[in-house]
């Protein structure tokens, strides 16, 4: 199996909301990013949302979006959320995901949205709420994510 290489750079003298806004901009930032084709559409400080564009490649074996691909926008929201809180050289590890399929997306969907919004922040620990919505607004999927901060690395 071959994809695309990671391109986004990790810019460790910049705090984590410059950081999920440089991803933002980029059209396509390579690695599980591009194989899954979802993208940051709005970033702010503790809030990412994120979009994936649904294609057959996401399909399970009854025509759905298959529910790794929503765990897996599930964990990039909570992510992305959380990198906004990085202070600059911090880099953060996903300790916790959890993902309630509430509803079905057929493999039509055009797209998916995930948005994840901070609850708690406390030293090293965040955890974000995530909300995974079909092309139509009907909420599919809740799930929380929670977030190791790592302390910046020191070179001796």
């Amino acid at each position: 199996m071959s994809g695309d290489p990671v391109l986004f750079q990790l810019d460790r003298d910049v705090d984590g909301l410059e950081l999920a806004r440089r991803w933002a901009a980029m059209p396509r930032p390579g690695g599980f990013l591009n194989r899954l084709q979802a993208y940051p559409l709005e970033v702010d400080r503790g809030f990412m949302r994120v979009r994936c564009d649904v294609d057959v490649g996401h399909s399970n074996f009854v025509q759905l979006v298959h529910g790794g691909v929503i765990a897996g926008l599930t964990d990039i929201a909570g992510g992305g959320a959380a990198m906004t809180m990085l202070k600059p050289g911090e880099t953060l590890l996903t300790t916790d995901l959890n993902t309630r399929f509430l509803g079905a997306a057929p493999i039509a969907s055009s797209r998916l949205e995930a948005t994840g919004r901070v609850l708690f922040h406390a030293g090293r620990r965040v955890v974000v709420a995530v909300e995974v919505t079909s092309a139509g607004g009907g909420v599919i999927a809740e799930g929380s994510v929670g977030v190791s901060i790592r302390a910046p690395r020191v070179n001796v």
